[in-house]
């Protein structure tokens, strides 16, 4: 992963020096020879012939360079010498050394003392670069750079038009290094939450902006190599998190893109704990999802999973088809199963080891289509106890007063439902459709999230007195309304200083938010029953604290009580209006350095109810949050739910990072 991002600009150094006719490959077998131009001055532009002399090939490549130097030497048109201030403006790349030698008659380029080139969003510094432009051949050594992976191709082409020669820079010329992109890694059965302190989840599978560092790096005809190479996503130093990849290989693939294997790769920690992460290759071609995962299913697979990701199959270009095959490990150690609470039969044959994962998304100019298959055992006398399923079809369009809208329409085989205090629950069946709007509005100061719902479906599910299954027919019509005004926020004043936070990838300030929800629904059954309601919560949600010291500098505290008026009853469990009164709290503390505790639960406080004084809705959690990672385990009681997860967040580099580390 960090491998394969950062590597990619290593290329940069043999294409300083070797360039083709409309590619980028660094690999060119039929050219012997290159033909290069001089234009040569002390800071007075002065054009000279070649000193490198011509190509005894016909099929002549040219590299035009203009250096300055303190001192300049050429020796009978065999040796060039640059010395002090050395300054190479290369086809839009800009070289510094303390001195530049080439060698016509063994063809040696030599570089020495304070390297550094710099070309678009790329940076790069190393102490002594020597590479044979005859044999292909050559040696960077202690290298470190700063890679734009985002730039990097367009950086990499050799721009042959000597008006663009040094006119590009680094992209980003601010001084402040931003939380900009992540990866994630996750093992559980919940959705995890985004990061709790920056209120976001930036994670896009890649990271685009990487340090790295080498003691070595050698440069073939066919490709380069290394022992050791180490990337940090961390802008800062001492950087938290960084990879170290052994015995690396980059080579030209057979679909002419770059090709990396490294044997060993480590994740380190701090620079002390290191994770073995195995051989890894990267680049080539598209690599098939072939890869297996652990998840974690006490409910319907009695424990923990194998799972098999297999690759994508791409229908008529808009029909997206996953298979996900699962062997089931729990189920088979204990040779019993308790995912059928209905069933006397715990026993299992060959079978019930096994399940499978379906999903289906296809897209066109009608709407968006999704559906989900899981089955969770292939024993003909269970499969319609193992399977879940469910169907979505989206359309969006306009409609006068509500605008902008959706049309739904979708079926749904053995859903789960949580209903507060009444706890989990179970949607037999049920088919229908709605028009929804959503629409997020400022009014003033003051923030809005607005939903409106309206649609009619059939269910099949629980009866709210006993566990018998129902069908009927249900209209309703659902509003929120969600909004939130700053009462008091702390001032920015050290917003955009060069401040270094050691447990956050953003700079965080004090505020005082005060938020409200407005909900109300109305119900209307088929066999004459209705039910309503309107609900309203409100209160104080307060952040205090930058996460700067290591002892309670951050806290994060809720408090939302909310009041249900409702009139009729539904038949259905799963939508049952229940716990009139309630009190929503949820805390983000931090304990002592990185460690932070997040606990959010609603709690019953009608006193007329008999759940009153019951938790529901809990969830808890404990992180460990830094600037440049984070992970953390979450586990919801109410349903024996939980998950494990560890996020890595990149950043856009400022010109205040630095390449050494």
């Amino acid at each position: 992963m960090a491998v394969n991002l950062g590597l990619l600009g290593f290329t940069l150094f043999w294409s300083l020096f070797e360039t083709s006719k409309g590619n980028e490959n660094f690999t060119e077998k039929s050219v012997n020879h290159k033909h290069y131009n001089f234009s040569i001055g002390n800071q007075v532009e002065t054009y000279k012939s070649s000193p490198l002399g011509d190509s005894e090939n016909n099929d002549v490549k040219s590299l035009t360079l203009k250096i300055f130097a303190d001192k300049q030497y050429d020796y009978d048109q065999n040796t060039y010498l640059a010395e002090g201030n050395v300054k190479a403006l290369i086809n839009g790349g800009i070289l510094r050394s303390d001195l530049l030698n080439y060698d016509k008659s063994t063809g040696i380029l030599y570089a020495e003392g304070n390297i550094r080139f710099s070309k678009g969003g790329q940076y790069f510094r190393a102490k002594e670069f020597k590479f044979n432009l005859f044999k292909k051949e050559g040696i960077v050594s202690d290298v470190y750079g700063i890679l734009d992976l985002k730039n990097v191709l367009n950086d990499l082409k050799i721009d042959t038009n000597p008006n663009t020669i040094g006119n590009q820079n680094r992209t980003n010329t601010k001084e402040i290094n931003t939380y900009h992109d992540g990866i994630e890694f996750a093992f559980g059965n919940i959705k995890l939450p985004d990061n709790k302190i920056t209120r976001s989840n930036k994670s896009k599978g890649s990271i685009n902006n990487w340090r790295f560092k080498s003691n070595s790096i050698n440069i073939e005809e066919s490709g380069w190599k290394s022992n050791r190479i180490i990337f940090t996503n961390d802008p800062f130093d001492p950087h938290q998190i960084s990879f170290e990849g052994i015995d690396v290989i980059a080579e030209e693939a057979e679909d002419g893109n770059l090709l990396i294997t490294s044997s060993k790769t480590n994740l380190i920690l701090e620079n002390r704990t290191k994770i073995f992460l195995g051989k890894r290759i990267f680049g080539g071609k598209k690599k098939k999802k072939n890869k297996f995962e652990f998840i974690y299913d006490g409910k319907d697979r009695d424990g923990l999973v194998l799972s098999r990701r297999s690759e994508t199959t791409n229908i008529n270009n808009n029909i997206k088809l996953d298979f996900q095959p699962q062997f089931l490990i729990n189920r088979a150690i204990k040779g019993r199963t308790n995912s059928y609470q209905n069933s006397q039969n715990k026993n299992i044959n060959f079978s019930d080891l096994f399940g499978l994962n379906i999903k289906l998304k296809a897209i066109n100019n009608y709407g968006s289509f999704d559906s989900i298959s899981e089955l969770n055992t292939f024993n003909s006398s269970r499969v319609l106890k193992g399977l879940r399923h469910s169907t979505t079809f989206k359309k969006y369009f306009r409609m006068p007063i509500l605008e902008d809208s959706s049309f739904n329409i979708f079926t749904t085989y053995r859903s789960r439902a949580w209903n507060g205090t009444i706890g989990e629950t179970e949607i037999k069946s049920a088919f229908g459709g709605f028009i929804e709007k959503a629409k997020y509005f400022k009014k003033g100061e003051v923030n809005n999230n607005l939903n409106i719902r309206i649609g009619t479906a059939k269910y099949e599910a629980e009866k709210f007195e006993n566990a018998d299954i129902i069908s009927l027919w249900r209209s309703s019509i659902f509003t929120s309304l969600d909004s939130q005004y700053h009462l008091w926020r702390s001032k920015p004043t050290n917003l955009y200083q060069k401040r270094v936070n050691l447990l956050s990838p953003v700079l965080l300030d004090s505020e005082l938010v005060f938020k409200t929800n407005i909900s109300s629904a109305y119900f209307n059954y088929i066999n004459s029953s209705e039910q309503g309601f309107l609900k309203l919560s409100l209160g104080p949600e307060i952040r205090l604290g930058r996460l700067e010291k290591n002892f309670f500098d951050y806290t994060k505290l809720s408090v939302m009580p909310a009041v249900k008026i409702k009139f009729g009853n539904s038949p259905f469990k799963f939508d049952k209006v229940i716990d009139l009164k309630s009190l929503n709290i949820s805390l983000i503390q931090q304990v002592y350095g990185p460690l932070i505790f997040d606990v959010a639960s609603s709690l019953n406080i009608d006193n007329s109810s008999e759940n009153y004084g019951k938790y529901y809705d809990t969830k808890l959690g404990i992180l460990w949050q830094k600037r440049s990672y984070e992970c953390g385990i979450y586990y919801h009681p109410n349903n024996s739910a939980g998950g494990l997860y560890f996020r890595i967040n990149g950043f856009k580099f400022a010109n205040s990072a630095k390449p050494v580390f």
